[in-house]
């Protein structure tokens, strides 16, 4: 598959990035102007989401990574009713201490509420005994970082790294204009 073929990118508008075709102040006015998004749960489409909280649904396939302090790991996994990949993200809540409970708490609930296309959200998150499964949709070709070593690894062309930016930009801009701060913990 093609980085052109991605999901995320036919659905994430790119503004021109030639000086000649905007001025300065288009740019800012789009990440100054742009209405804040309400706070509301999502109201996605039933085909995007994948809401069950039945773990016999999901195979895990592979970790692909680790978080929230290494307390988290990420799971490729496939929804088997419907055969979507989604990232599984298990916590054991018994290894985490009442801070970091809280902080992850606060982080699921928060991040529930994210109407973005620049912000990946959650569809479900639910207990497994003392395991907490978050299940998002799953991101093919992950950070930049991850497409940098696999598609790139002479280097990413100016406007690539350009478009990257704007949308994490405009992704950040939401967040602040929602009163967030994002953090790596």
């Amino acid at each position: 598959m093609s980085l052109l073929d991605c999901f995320c990118t036919s659905r994430t508008r790119v503004e021109s990035l030639r000086p000649e075709k905007q001025s300065e102040t288009s740019i800012h006015q789009c990440l100054v102007d742009e209405p804040a998004h309400s706070w509301s749960p999502p109201s996605a489409r039933a085909s995007e989401v994948i809401c069950s909280t039945n773990v016999a649904h999901y195979e895990l396939q592979v970790e692909i990574g680790r978080g929230f302090d290494n307390l988290t790991s990420v799971h490729l996994a496939r929804h088997t009713p419907t055969g979507a990949l989604v990232t599984i993200k298990m916590t054991n809540l018994e290894n985490c201490t009442e801070e970091r409970l809280r902080a992850l708490q606060k982080a699921v609930i928060l991040s529930h509420f994210f109407q973005h296309p620049n912000i990946t959200t959650y569809w479900t998150a639910f207990t497994v005994g003392s395991w907490l499964w978050v299940i998002s949709p799953f991101m093919a070709y992950g950070s930049a970082s991850q497409l940098l070593k696999t598609y790139f690894p002479e280097g990413m062309s100016e406007t690539l790294i350009r478009n990257i930016l704007f949308g994490a930009v405009r992704g950040l801009n939401y967040l602040h204009q929602n009163g967030c701060i994002h953090r790596s913990s």
